[in-house]
Protein backbone atom coordinates (compact mmCIF):
# COMPACT_ATOMS: atom_id res chain seq x y z
CA UNK A 1 0.00 0.00 0.00
CA UNK A 2 2.83 2.69 0.54
CA UNK A 3 4.28 1.63 -2.22
CA UNK A 4 1.65 2.37 -4.48
CA UNK A 5 1.08 5.92 -2.64
CA UNK A 6 4.75 6.62 -3.06
CA UNK A 7 4.29 6.14 -6.93
CA UNK A 8 1.29 8.56 -6.99
CA UNK A 9 3.52 11.07 -5.16
CA UNK A 10 5.71 11.65 -7.98
CA UNK A 11 9.30 14.11 -6.97
CA UNK A 12 10.23 16.69 -4.66
CA UNK A 13 11.97 19.48 -6.39
CA UNK A 14 15.18 17.97 -6.24
CA UNK A 15 14.11 15.39 -8.36
CA UNK A 16 14.27 12.63 -5.56
CA UNK A 17 11.06 10.66 -5.16
CA UNK A 18 9.24 11.37 -2.27
CA UNK A 19 8.90 8.87 0.02
CA UNK A 20 6.48 8.17 3.01
CA UNK A 21 7.69 6.71 6.60
CA UNK A 22 4.06 5.16 7.92
CA UNK A 23 5.62 5.27 11.44
CA UNK A 24 6.63 8.14 11.83
CA UNK A 25 3.44 9.38 10.22
CA UNK A 26 6.05 11.59 7.90
CA UNK A 27 6.97 12.38 4.09
CA UNK A 28 10.49 13.18 3.04
CA UNK A 29 10.82 16.34 0.65
CA UNK A 30 12.98 18.90 -0.35
CA UNK A 31 12.69 21.05 2.52
CA UNK A 32 12.71 18.29 5.32
CA UNK A 33 10.29 15.49 6.63
CA UNK A 34 6.44 17.05 7.19
CA UNK A 35 3.37 15.23 8.48
CA UNK A 36 1.38 12.81 6.26
CA UNK A 37 -1.69 13.97 5.09
CA UNK A 38 -4.53 11.63 7.09
CA UNK A 39 -5.52 11.13 3.41
CA UNK A 40 -2.01 9.28 2.36
CA UNK A 41 -1.68 7.70 5.63
CA UNK A 42 -1.36 3.91 3.97
CA UNK A 43 -2.45 2.56 7.52
CA UNK A 44 -5.96 4.68 7.25
CA UNK A 45 -6.24 4.25 3.52
CA UNK A 46 -5.95 -0.14 4.16
CA UNK A 47 -8.58 0.41 6.88
CA UNK A 48 -10.91 2.63 5.12
CA UNK A 49 -10.94 -0.18 2.17
CA UNK A 50 -13.40 -2.73 2.60
CA UNK A 51 -12.00 -6.18 1.20
CA UNK A 52 -13.76 -8.05 -1.62
CA UNK A 53 -15.29 -11.23 -0.22
CA UNK A 54 -13.82 -14.63 -3.06
CA UNK A 55 -16.73 -15.18 -4.98
CA UNK A 56 -18.45 -18.14 -3.31
CA UNK A 57 -17.49 -21.95 -5.08
CA UNK A 58 -19.73 -24.25 -6.71
CA UNK A 59 -21.92 -26.33 -4.03
CA UNK A 60 -19.99 -29.40 -2.35
CA UNK A 61 -21.47 -32.39 -1.03
CA UNK A 62 -24.17 -34.35 -2.74
CA UNK A 63 -26.96 -32.79 -0.35
CA UNK A 64 -25.84 -29.13 -1.62
CA UNK A 65 -26.14 -30.22 -5.24
CA UNK A 66 -29.65 -31.29 -5.31
CA UNK A 67 -30.66 -28.57 -3.14
CA UNK A 68 -29.28 -26.06 -5.57
CA UNK A 69 -30.70 -27.80 -8.91
CA UNK A 70 -33.89 -28.58 -7.48
CA UNK A 71 -36.72 -26.09 -8.38
CA UNK A 72 -39.24 -25.72 -5.48
CA UNK A 73 -35.87 -24.56 -3.29
CA UNK A 74 -35.69 -22.17 -5.93
CA UNK A 75 -39.22 -20.90 -5.81
CA UNK A 76 -38.87 -20.69 -2.30
CA UNK A 77 -35.25 -18.82 -2.60
CA UNK A 78 -37.38 -15.91 -4.61
CA UNK A 79 -37.69 -11.95 -3.21
CA UNK A 80 -40.43 -11.99 -1.11
CA UNK A 81 -43.04 -9.80 -2.87
CA UNK A 82 -47.19 -8.76 -2.01
CA UNK A 83 -50.17 -9.23 -3.82
CA UNK A 84 -51.94 -6.30 -3.29
CA UNK A 85 -55.62 -7.45 -3.89
CA UNK A 86 -54.97 -10.42 -1.46
CA UNK A 87 -52.48 -8.90 0.82
CA UNK A 88 -50.71 -11.87 0.84
CA UNK A 89 -46.88 -12.10 0.58
CA UNK A 90 -44.99 -15.07 -0.69
CA UNK A 91 -41.70 -15.34 -3.02
CA UNK A 92 -42.43 -13.99 -6.59
CA UNK A 93 -42.25 -17.18 -7.80
CA UNK A 94 -45.90 -17.58 -6.59
CA UNK A 95 -46.97 -14.62 -7.99
CA UNK A 96 -47.42 -12.93 -11.32
CA UNK A 97 -46.33 -9.75 -12.41
CA UNK A 98 -47.79 -7.24 -14.80
CA UNK A 99 -46.20 -4.25 -16.24
CA UNK A 100 -47.65 -0.35 -17.49
CA UNK A 101 -46.71 -0.30 -20.95
CA UNK A 102 -47.51 2.18 -23.74
CA UNK A 103 -49.60 0.84 -26.14
CA UNK A 104 -47.67 0.91 -29.54
CA UNK A 105 -50.15 2.90 -31.22
CA UNK A 106 -52.41 4.66 -29.06
CA UNK A 107 -49.76 5.71 -26.96
CA UNK A 108 -52.14 5.01 -23.71
CA UNK A 109 -50.65 2.90 -20.56
CA UNK A 110 -51.71 -0.71 -20.44
CA UNK A 111 -51.33 -3.81 -18.46
CA UNK A 112 -49.01 -6.25 -19.77
CA UNK A 113 -47.80 -9.50 -18.27
CA UNK A 114 -44.24 -8.90 -17.21
CA UNK A 115 -41.15 -11.22 -18.20
CA UNK A 116 -40.78 -13.12 -14.86
CA UNK A 117 -42.29 -16.43 -15.69
CA UNK A 118 -40.31 -16.92 -19.36
CA UNK A 119 -37.11 -15.40 -18.86
CA UNK A 120 -34.25 -18.20 -19.54
CA UNK A 121 -36.78 -21.03 -20.04
CA UNK A 122 -34.94 -21.78 -23.78
CA UNK A 123 -31.44 -22.76 -23.49
CA UNK A 124 -28.70 -19.86 -24.24
CA UNK A 125 -26.32 -22.67 -25.62
CA UNK A 126 -26.33 -25.69 -27.77
CA UNK A 127 -28.88 -28.29 -26.35
CA UNK A 128 -25.83 -31.40 -26.37
CA UNK A 129 -23.19 -29.43 -24.38
CA UNK A 130 -23.26 -29.23 -20.45
CA UNK A 131 -20.62 -26.00 -20.09
CA UNK A 132 -20.23 -23.47 -22.80
CA UNK A 133 -16.55 -24.14 -24.97
CA UNK A 134 -15.36 -21.24 -26.29
CA UNK A 135 -12.23 -22.73 -27.74
CA UNK A 136 -15.01 -24.66 -30.53
CA UNK A 137 -16.18 -20.77 -31.19
CA UNK A 138 -19.51 -21.58 -32.18
CA UNK A 139 -22.30 -19.22 -31.85
CA UNK A 140 -23.99 -20.57 -28.71
CA UNK A 141 -26.95 -17.95 -28.43
CA UNK A 142 -29.96 -19.81 -28.46
CA UNK A 143 -33.16 -18.23 -28.27
CA UNK A 144 -37.09 -18.52 -29.31
CA UNK A 145 -39.26 -17.84 -31.73
CA UNK A 146 -42.48 -15.20 -30.68
CA UNK A 147 -45.43 -16.70 -28.97
CA UNK A 148 -47.74 -16.52 -31.80
CA UNK A 149 -45.37 -18.30 -34.26
CA UNK A 150 -44.55 -21.85 -35.12
CA UNK A 151 -42.06 -24.31 -32.92
CA UNK A 152 -38.80 -22.81 -32.64
CA UNK A 153 -36.59 -24.05 -36.25
CA UNK A 154 -32.93 -25.21 -35.10
CA UNK A 155 -29.88 -23.95 -37.69
CA UNK A 156 -27.77 -26.73 -38.40
CA UNK A 157 -25.46 -26.94 -35.91
CA UNK A 158 -28.36 -27.42 -33.20
CA UNK A 159 -28.92 -23.76 -32.39
CA UNK A 160 -32.41 -21.79 -32.51
CA UNK A 161 -32.54 -18.34 -34.09
CA UNK A 162 -31.60 -15.30 -31.57
CA UNK A 163 -34.52 -13.37 -30.26
CA UNK A 164 -31.51 -10.91 -28.48
CA UNK A 165 -33.17 -7.92 -30.70
CA UNK A 166 -36.61 -8.83 -29.51
CA UNK A 167 -35.87 -9.14 -26.21
CA UNK A 168 -36.70 -5.21 -23.90
CA UNK A 169 -33.54 -4.15 -22.86
CA UNK A 170 -35.22 -3.57 -18.87
CA UNK A 171 -38.20 -3.98 -17.25
CA UNK A 172 -40.80 -1.34 -17.28
CA UNK A 173 -40.83 1.62 -14.32
CA UNK A 174 -44.16 0.39 -12.74
CA UNK A 175 -44.51 -3.42 -11.97
CA UNK A 176 -47.43 -4.96 -9.75
CA UNK A 177 -47.71 -8.42 -8.79
CA UNK A 178 -50.91 -10.67 -8.03
CA UNK A 179 -50.91 -14.08 -6.73
CA UNK A 180 -50.46 -16.87 -9.61
CA UNK A 181 -54.04 -17.77 -10.20
CA UNK A 182 -56.35 -17.51 -13.20
CA UNK A 183 -59.69 -16.91 -11.15
CA UNK A 184 -57.66 -13.77 -10.03
CA UNK A 185 -56.37 -12.74 -12.98
CA UNK A 186 -59.77 -12.91 -14.37
CA UNK A 187 -61.84 -11.16 -11.34
CA UNK A 188 -59.45 -8.21 -12.01
CA UNK A 189 -60.78 -8.12 -15.76
CA UNK A 190 -64.44 -8.17 -14.46
CA UNK A 191 -67.34 -5.63 -14.08
CA UNK A 192 -65.67 -4.77 -10.19
CA UNK A 193 -63.07 -2.27 -11.43
CA UNK A 194 -61.70 -2.30 -7.30
CA UNK A 195 -59.44 -4.76 -8.22
CA UNK A 196 -58.06 -3.31 -10.91
CA UNK A 197 -57.22 0.04 -8.82
CA UNK A 198 -55.60 -1.88 -6.02
CA UNK A 199 -53.14 -2.72 -8.43
CA UNK A 200 -51.75 1.16 -8.45
CA UNK A 201 -53.36 2.31 -4.72
CA UNK A 202 -49.58 1.47 -3.09
CA UNK A 203 -47.44 2.86 -5.77
CA UNK A 204 -45.85 6.51 -5.69
CA UNK A 205 -43.18 8.41 -6.70
CA UNK A 206 -43.07 10.31 -10.67
CA UNK A 207 -43.41 6.99 -12.41
CA UNK A 208 -46.98 7.23 -11.58
CA UNK A 209 -48.68 9.70 -13.72
CA UNK A 210 -52.83 10.66 -13.53
CA UNK A 211 -52.20 8.88 -17.08
CA UNK A 212 -51.36 5.70 -14.87
CA UNK A 213 -54.32 5.55 -13.06
CA UNK A 214 -56.49 5.21 -16.52
CA UNK A 215 -54.10 2.05 -17.42
CA UNK A 216 -56.29 -0.49 -19.81
CA UNK A 217 -56.82 -4.09 -18.61
CA UNK A 218 -57.86 -6.72 -20.73
CA UNK A 219 -61.08 -8.44 -19.86
CA UNK A 220 -59.31 -11.64 -21.67
CA UNK A 221 -56.18 -11.24 -19.63
CA UNK A 222 -56.56 -15.01 -17.58
CA UNK A 223 -56.65 -16.10 -21.42
CA UNK A 224 -53.99 -14.24 -22.63
CA UNK A 225 -51.81 -14.67 -20.03
CA UNK A 226 -52.34 -18.75 -19.85
CA UNK A 227 -51.93 -19.14 -23.27
CA UNK A 228 -48.82 -17.17 -23.49
CA UNK A 229 -46.99 -19.57 -20.48
CA UNK A 230 -48.56 -22.99 -22.43
CA UNK A 231 -47.06 -21.85 -25.66
CA UNK A 232 -43.29 -21.34 -23.94
CA UNK A 233 -43.42 -24.84 -22.00
CA UNK A 234 -44.97 -26.06 -25.26
CA UNK A 235 -41.57 -24.64 -27.27
CA UNK A 236 -39.51 -25.87 -24.88
CA UNK A 237 -40.69 -29.23 -24.85
CA UNK A 238 -40.50 -29.46 -28.39
CA UNK A 239 -36.99 -28.17 -28.52
CA UNK A 240 -35.63 -30.25 -25.58
CA UNK A 241 -37.79 -33.87 -26.94
CA UNK A 242 -36.09 -33.39 -30.85
CA UNK A 243 -33.17 -34.74 -31.24
CA UNK A 244 -30.35 -32.62 -32.69
CA UNK A 245 -27.78 -34.82 -34.17
CA UNK A 246 -28.38 -38.45 -35.00
CA UNK A 247 -24.97 -39.54 -32.75
CA UNK A 248 -26.65 -38.05 -30.18
CA UNK A 249 -28.83 -39.51 -26.96
CA UNK A 250 -31.92 -39.14 -28.23
CA UNK A 251 -33.52 -39.16 -24.47
CA UNK A 252 -30.85 -36.95 -22.84
CA UNK A 253 -33.31 -34.64 -21.82
CA UNK A 254 -36.96 -36.11 -21.88
CA UNK A 255 -37.20 -40.16 -21.35
CA UNK A 256 -39.99 -42.21 -22.61
CA UNK A 257 -41.31 -45.02 -20.29
CA UNK A 258 -43.72 -47.88 -20.50
CA UNK A 259 -44.82 -48.19 -17.40
CA UNK A 260 -44.90 -46.65 -13.95
CA UNK A 261 -42.68 -48.70 -12.73
CA UNK A 262 -39.94 -48.07 -15.48
CA UNK A 263 -39.88 -44.32 -14.03
CA UNK A 264 -37.78 -45.39 -10.86
CA UNK A 265 -34.91 -46.54 -13.23
CA UNK A 266 -34.43 -43.13 -15.04
CA UNK A 267 -31.48 -41.23 -13.87
CA UNK A 268 -31.96 -37.32 -13.08
CA UNK A 269 -35.21 -37.77 -12.63
CA UNK A 270 -37.21 -34.62 -12.76
CA UNK A 271 -40.90 -34.70 -13.38
CA UNK A 272 -43.64 -36.85 -15.23
CA UNK A 273 -44.81 -35.79 -18.45
CA UNK A 274 -48.35 -38.02 -18.97
CA UNK A 275 -50.60 -38.06 -21.98
CA UNK A 276 -53.08 -40.40 -20.46
CA UNK A 277 -55.89 -41.77 -22.63
CA UNK A 278 -58.49 -40.43 -20.32
CA UNK A 279 -57.58 -36.74 -20.65
CA UNK A 280 -59.35 -35.77 -17.13
CA UNK A 281 -57.28 -38.20 -15.30
CA UNK A 282 -55.74 -36.71 -12.40
CA UNK A 283 -55.78 -33.50 -13.49
CA UNK A 284 -54.50 -31.51 -10.62
CA UNK A 285 -51.60 -32.21 -7.47
CA UNK A 286 -50.91 -35.83 -8.68
CA UNK A 287 -47.85 -37.39 -7.63
CA UNK A 288 -45.50 -40.57 -8.02
CA UNK A 289 -43.58 -42.10 -5.03
CA UNK A 290 -40.22 -43.37 -5.89
CA UNK A 291 -39.66 -46.36 -3.30
CA UNK A 292 -36.02 -46.18 -2.00
CA UNK A 293 -34.98 -43.25 -3.26
CA UNK A 294 -33.03 -41.24 -0.98
CA UNK A 295 -33.86 -37.65 -3.21
CA UNK A 296 -36.42 -37.20 -5.12
CA UNK A 297 -38.85 -39.33 -3.76
CA UNK A 298 -41.93 -37.83 -4.65
CA UNK A 299 -42.55 -36.37 -8.22
CA UNK A 300 -44.94 -34.15 -9.97
CA UNK A 301 -47.43 -36.31 -12.52
CA UNK A 302 -48.52 -33.30 -15.13
CA UNK A 303 -50.94 -33.93 -17.17
CA UNK A 304 -50.51 -32.40 -20.34
CA UNK A 305 -54.12 -32.62 -21.60
CA UNK A 306 -55.06 -30.39 -18.88
CA UNK A 307 -51.75 -28.56 -18.55
CA UNK A 308 -51.05 -27.56 -21.84
CA UNK A 309 -54.54 -27.88 -23.93
CA UNK A 310 -55.66 -30.21 -26.68
CA UNK A 311 -54.14 -27.73 -29.08
CA UNK A 312 -50.29 -27.35 -27.54
CA UNK A 313 -50.67 -31.06 -27.53
CA UNK A 314 -51.58 -31.39 -31.08
CA UNK A 315 -48.44 -29.40 -31.70
CA UNK A 316 -46.48 -31.08 -29.28
CA UNK A 317 -46.65 -34.07 -30.88
CA UNK A 318 -47.00 -33.30 -34.44
CA UNK A 319 -43.41 -31.33 -33.74
CA UNK A 320 -41.39 -33.32 -31.43
CA UNK A 321 -41.50 -36.72 -32.60
CA UNK A 322 -40.69 -38.41 -29.36
CA UNK A 323 -44.33 -37.25 -27.55
CA UNK A 324 -46.03 -39.29 -30.61
CA UNK A 325 -46.07 -42.14 -28.92
CA UNK A 326 -46.57 -43.41 -25.31
CA UNK A 327 -47.97 -41.96 -21.97
CA UNK A 328 -45.42 -41.75 -19.67
CA UNK A 329 -42.55 -39.12 -20.34
CA UNK A 330 -39.62 -38.53 -17.20
CA UNK A 331 -38.21 -34.87 -17.83
CA UNK A 332 -34.72 -35.35 -16.64
CA UNK A 333 -33.00 -32.62 -14.22
CA UNK A 334 -29.65 -30.98 -15.64
CA UNK A 335 -28.04 -28.49 -14.18
CA UNK A 336 -28.54 -25.80 -16.66
CA UNK A 337 -31.01 -22.61 -15.65
CA UNK A 338 -32.98 -23.25 -18.87
CA UNK A 339 -34.13 -26.67 -17.50
CA UNK A 340 -34.76 -25.62 -13.87
CA UNK A 341 -36.91 -22.39 -15.64
CA UNK A 342 -38.80 -25.47 -17.45
CA UNK A 343 -39.47 -27.37 -14.68
CA UNK A 344 -40.38 -23.76 -12.82
CA UNK A 345 -42.70 -22.67 -15.69
CA UNK A 346 -44.70 -25.93 -15.60
CA UNK A 347 -45.58 -25.91 -11.79
CA UNK A 348 -46.54 -22.61 -12.66
CA UNK A 349 -48.97 -23.95 -15.25
CA UNK A 350 -50.17 -26.23 -12.70
CA UNK A 351 -50.72 -23.71 -9.80
CA UNK A 352 -52.23 -21.16 -12.24
CA UNK A 353 -55.09 -23.25 -13.72
CA UNK A 354 -56.07 -25.24 -10.29
CA UNK A 355 -58.89 -24.87 -8.29
CA UNK A 356 -58.67 -25.45 -4.27
CA UNK A 357 -60.21 -28.27 -2.82
CA UNK A 358 -61.12 -30.14 -6.53
CA UNK A 359 -58.67 -32.75 -6.02
CA UNK A 360 -56.53 -34.10 -3.09
CA UNK A 361 -52.90 -34.98 -3.47
CA UNK A 362 -52.28 -38.98 -3.54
Amino acid sequence: MALKVEAGLGRDADGKPLKIDAEAKTISTAVGNLPISPIFDPAWMQARRKVAKAAPGPPLGRFRRKLANNPFAQALATPIRKCPNSAISLPRYFLQDFELVQHPTTGKPWWAPGPLSFEHVQPTKRLDEEQPDISKGMNEEVSTRKPESAPVALRKDGTADSEKDARRPRRAPITSYTLNRKSLVDMIGGKNKKYLSVLLAVRTGMAVTPDSREAVWREDMGEVLLQKMRQQATDALVLRGNRLQPHEDRHRFIEPCASWKDVEGVKLRGCVLWLPEKRDAARQYATLDIEGAQYGKKMVVHNLWWLLGEQEVQRLRESAELFREGEIFVLKQWGSTSMMRLHMLLWRLQGYLAEPGADVPR
